[in-house]
């Protein structure tokens, strides 16, 4: 029978994550995790969330047949807490990554992937019109399960994964200089997700061990 696992082991997984996401950097604080849910049906993968108890980062832990199968660490931006129905611990979270500490941390270290945003590209019509390839990229919530509402920066959380040469023009929009096709081949190379081929599968929920 496949042992349960426990918070403490969870912990021990993302102690040994940190390095690769922080190399040296700040091995104090390695450790200092809240779990904040737990969700997932018997037979399935268990997964569960944890706040960093100073830091802007969350990291999700997952479970399979009783042994941890993947283990990601993550910033926590302000559109991760959803302005209607934020918890309060997602309210502290985000005004955390709000602070100007919070704002040089997440630039500072490569926290989000590609594939925690979304694009959609200009039509040839569009880029023809405005004289180069442009893109919206929308960032997603809940380690990519939901979609997020924002119309701030976000090169600073994104910007080490651009394809060269590309770079925020205004809030969510970035230019290209190369066609078209190549600016999507490219984003999709990096590991982007074209918005109109994306569906969320977001089931937030929350329980015990």
């Amino acid at each position: 029978m496949p042992q349960k696992i426990s918070t403490a082991a969870c912990k021990q997984a993302l102690a040994a994550a940190w390095t690769q996401v922080f190399g040296e950097d700040l091995p104090a604080q390695a450790s200092k995790w809240k779990r904040i849910s737990k969700r997932g049906k018997k037979g399935e993968p268990i997964e569960r969330v944890f706040f960093h108890e100073s830091l802007p980062l969350q990291s999700l832990v997952t479970e399979s047949n009783g042994a941890i199968v993947d283990t990601i660490i993550r910033g926590f931006a302000p559109f991760d807490a959803s302005e209607e129905s934020a918890s309060e611990a997602e309210s502290q979270m985000a005004e955390r990554a709000s602070t100007n500490a919070g704002f040089e941390f997440l630039a500072k270290y490569p926290l989000f992937r590609p594939c925690d945003f979304l694009f959609r590209i200009c039509s040839e019509e569009e880029a023809a019109r405005d004289g180069h390839t442009w893109y919206e990229l929308y960032p997603t919530t809940d380690f990519g399960r939901g979609d997020a509402e924002y119309d701030e920066q976000l090169d600073y959380l994104i910007q080490s994964h651009l394809p060269e040469g590309d770079g925020e023009v205004m809030e969510g929009t970035f230019a290209s200089q190369v066609s078209v096709s190549e600016c999507d081949a490219a984003l999709r190379a990096r590991g982007f997700i074209a918005a109109d081929e994306w569906t969320a599968t977001s089931k937030k929920c929350s329980d015990d061990d």
